[in-house]
């Protein structure tokens, strides 16, 4: 059993921003939680994940973000896939049939390969190889609607599997692994903070506290985590940060201030995960 993981939710660019902010603030107020035993990641916390278990200093990119120094991924969720998101989200009250109902939607995403999506995602990555330090990388497959957190021991390219944990549907198809078919693990749970049920202390940043429909809540998923004897806590934007956010979490102008906003969060709250992390 690892004894510490950092969970890092999706939810785009602003999400990305507002985790790296409240890591940075966590980090000058003495609580450096970005070297933890095991990195979970899904969609834009993956790609976190990968840059923190390489080695990337929370103030660093802080200050990238701030500056908008960083040329993120630029992509286009339209009012049409949004709209089929939500019908596919919001079609069952049951968690299982959401996720397949979504995986079908990924099967019929047309006009995008999985190479363009390998080609978007590899820029975004600072190594090719995957780092020593463990990640966790969550994706869903799309035949079964099982979850896994894909890491150096899987076999997969590191690209691949950063790929697939960003793969939300319709804006990309499903990427192949294996015999399997993967997307995006925001479809089944935006932090996926249970899949770390074995470390015994975790901290979760859940830019997205819940996804539409009958997934689990990161909150849901932290008290069960507590429940079974891990020492857990769950950091949410408040009601400043979602304003910060904007309405569109791909907006790229609203990222200085999604990390200002997480920054501004942590230091509030560095006292409570200090007790988590340091035991």
């Amino acid at each position: 059993m690892a004894d510490t993981a950092l969970v890092l939710g999706g939810g785009g660019l602003t999400a990305y921003a507002w985790q790296v902010g409240a890591l940075a603030g966590l980090a000058e107020a003495g609580v450096d939680i970005s070297g933890a035993d095991v990195l979970v990641g899904t969609s834009a916390g993956s790609l976190l994940a990968v840059e923190l278990a390489a080695g990337a200093v929370p103030a660093d990119l802080y200050a990238e973000q701030v500056a908008r120094k960083r040329a993120m991924m630029k992509v286009n969720f339209t009012l049409a896939m949004t709209v089929k998101y939500l019908w596919a989200a919001l079609g069952s009250r049951d968690p299982d049939t959401v996720v397949m109902r979504l995986g079908k939607l990924a099967l019929n995403v047309r006009g995008v390969s999985e190479a363009e999506v390998l080609d978007a995602i590899r820029p975004q990555l600072p190594v090719r190889e995957w780092p020593e330090r463990p990640v966790r990388l969550i994706a869903v497959d799309v035949l079964t609607g099982e979850p896994t957190g894909f890491g150096a021991d899987s076999g997969v390219e590191l690209a691949r599997a950063t790929a697939a944990s960003c793969a939300l549907p319709p804006l990309f198809p499903p990427i192949t692994i294996g015999t399997g078919r993967w997307m995006d693990g925001g479809v089944r749970s935006t932090a996926n903070a249970d899949l770390a049920h074995d470390c015994r202390r975790v901290v979760v940043l859940a830019p997205i506290p819940k996804g539409p429909g009958a997934g689990p809540s990161a909150s849901d998923q932290v008290a069960a985590l507590a429940a079974g004897g891990t020492r857990a806590a769950l950091l949410t934007p408040d009601r400043p940060a979602r304003r910060a956010f904007g309405r569109n979490p791909l907006d790229a102008s609203r990222i200085p201030d999604a990390a200002h906003a997480g920054h501004r969060q942590a230091t509030a709250h560095a006292e409570q995960i200090r007790t988590i992390w340091q035991g």
